[in-house]
């Protein structure tokens, strides 16, 4: 897959599956398709982190509406949201258990364990997953049980439903389309390719580590969706003058893994909130015994010394979030590879006083994984087009380096006639538009190796019958064990052979034997040998080579 307009979540996470369509070369990294596995764990836990704050809101709507009339309908519409999103996370779910099931050859009853993918056998099967989902053809993917097109009907199914449950509030389901951006089906562009469909361009022939990957991440996508939506009908029912009886502090990031160089960014509010009156609120460590006595000075709860900005509460202090915007907070920081955790308290103003709802969260920041792979080989050739699978996180990327060229599938390398050595460079456009570097890969370059020479299908020194030596009628060469599918014709010869102690030879242009090979063949006599020598062929590189001798006996 490449190219495409994609909302800037599924250009983080979504598109890391790439990485592996390079691997299908003949020496597979294992160490990448295990990278895999740590991804798909970073995406699993940043699912169960949704699912946990989502059921915050479920609690609270139960408890509104126990005491008032006006929050049943929106607690209806929740539970709705609730069970259209167990229905689509349940159905990839087993999607995913279903390809591990088929791929490893997995018996019924099999324990659940195994059907995780860091247990999984055959990562980097592609044949069996694309079958699988019904993409034997990419043109024309087939719907069924457990077929791409059947995932992607259901994708777009919820997505609409959930969009109606919003019909009377325009504004909330403008809101609710940018979240649900992240579920869009759409077709890759006119050029990217010969994969014209959503289904091909993310399921075809992509080994299973990716794809169980991809599908971890619709899952979180889905539950994404699921905490928004029931955070849009949680906020009518505080337009509705409902009174609450607990109120939760809610950290709610996108983004739960990002890239290196990327930034994270995150929205802090409280599960109810009142988007005329900003809260306050403080990012650091603090004393969680104060804060359930009531305490409300900041100045107390607060741990460490105060500061200005990130780099003060790393360094142990806490500050005051100053992007404070209808309610809400927003927080965007640049950090190093690995997990950051991160807590603070949000300080409301209420008729009954301020109030304090502490928070907490954690984000992981991620290596981009380029991957320049040649597919049939792992050098390139002078003179032969050399496939390339090039693979990057970001669906906008670009592949340079000398003799490197974009076709219709990839990319194809011919390398210079004079290099030793070519380097791919991978240049990829993050959120903002600005390129990026993603990384390079350096190949060495080779020559086609020397063709075999060969008559009547024998090599070297060999006995023959006169009468099956007399039907032949060319010198041939050929590529033994050699990847690419090269044509080479003989282009000069010398065929000689001594009879009674004197030596006949003739000089041939061009690879058949002429009259006066064929009549030096006709007289041959018993244990008679024939020569043939100073073969040359003409390679596709430009060069001429001189092949190894024949040696005929007749008998």
């Amino acid at each position: 897959m490449s190219g495409g307009d994609l909302p800037p979540r599924q250009k983080m996470i979504g598109m890391m599956y790439l990485v592996l369509t390079a691997l299908l070369a003949m020496n597979v990294s294992k160490d990448i398709l295990d990278a895999f596995i740590v991804v798909n764990g970073g995406i699993e836990n940043s699912t169960e982190s949704f699912a946990d704050k989502t059921g915050i809101y479920y609690t609270a709507f139960a408890s509104a509406a126990a005491d008032s009339d006006a929050a049943k309908p929106y607690q209806a519409k929740a539970n709705n949201v609730k069970k259209m999103s167990d229905d689509l996370y349940n159905h990839i779910a087993e999607l995913k258990r279903q390809l591990i099931k088929k791929t490893d050859g997995l018996p019924d009853g099999a324990p659940d364990s195994l059907f995780h993918i860091s247990k999984v056998q055959s990562k980097d099967n592609y044949d069996i997953p694309t079958l699988v989902m019904g993409l034997a053809d990419p043109a024309k993917p087939k719907d069924g049980e457990w077929s791409a097109v059947d995932l992607k009907n259901k994708i777009n199914k919820y997505r609409d439903d959930i969009l109606a449950l919003f019909s009377e509030n325009k504004e909330a389901q403008d809101l609710m389309k940018q979240t649900l951006d992240v579920l869009e089906t759409p077709d890759p562009p006119k050029g990217s390719g010969d994969d014209k469909n959503w289904e091909s361009a993310n399921f075809y022939h992509v080994p299973l580590a990716a794809v169980i990957t991809i599908l971890s991440k619709l899952q979180s996508d889905v539950r994404s969706a699921e905490a928004e939506a029931v955070a849009k009908l949680y906020e009518n029912i505080d337009a509705g003058s409902v009174s609450f009886s607990k109120v939760d502090g809610f950290a709610f990031a996108k983004k739960a893994y990002v890239l290196d160089g990327d930034s994270f960014a995150a929205e802090i509010f409280t599960a109810a909130y009142n988007d005329i009156e900003n809260p306050e609120i403080y990012i650091g460590k603090y004393d969680s015994a104060l804060v359930a006595k009531g305490e409300t000075d900041e100045t107390k709860i607060m741990q460490g010394t105060k500061g200005e900005t990130w780099e003060d509460f790393k360094k142990g202090g806490w500050f005051e979030l100053k992007e404070v915007e209808a309610g809400k907070g927003y927080l965007k920081i640049k950090e190093g590879i690995g997990v950051h955790e991160w807590e603070g308290i949000i300080k409301v103003k209420t008729k009954k006083g301020p109030k304090i709802y502490p928070f907490d969260h954690t984000f992981e920041v991620g290596r981009p994984s380029t991957t320049v792979a040649a597919e049939k080989m792992n050098v390139f050739y002078i003179g032969v087009d050399n496939p390339v699978s090039v693979s990057a996180p970001m669906p906008n990327f670009t592949a340079s380096g000398p003799g490197l060229s974009k076709t219709s599938k990839g990319y194809v390398m011919r390398p210079p006639k004079t290099a030793k050595t070519v380097t791919i460079t991978v240049t990829g456009e993050d959120e903002s538009g600005k390129k990026v570097k993603l990384g390079s890969s350096e190949f060495r370059v080779k020559r086609i190796p020397d063709p075999v020479s060969s008559i009547v299908g024998k090599a070297g020194s060999f006995a023959i019958k006169k009468a099956a030596l007399n039907a032949a009628s060319t010198v041939q060469a050929q590529m033994d064990n050699f990847d690419f599918e090269v044509n080479v014709n003989v282009s000069s010869f010398k065929f000689s052979t001594v009879k009674s102690g004197m030596i006949t030879e003739e000089k041939v242009n061009g690879f058949r034997l002429n009259g006066t090979c064929k009549n030096m063949i006709s007289g041959a006599t018993r244990n008679q040998k024939f020569y043939i020598e100073d073969i040359k062929c003409k390679m596709p590189d430009g060069t001429t080579r001189n092949l190894a001798p024949i040696i005929i006996t007749v008998i």
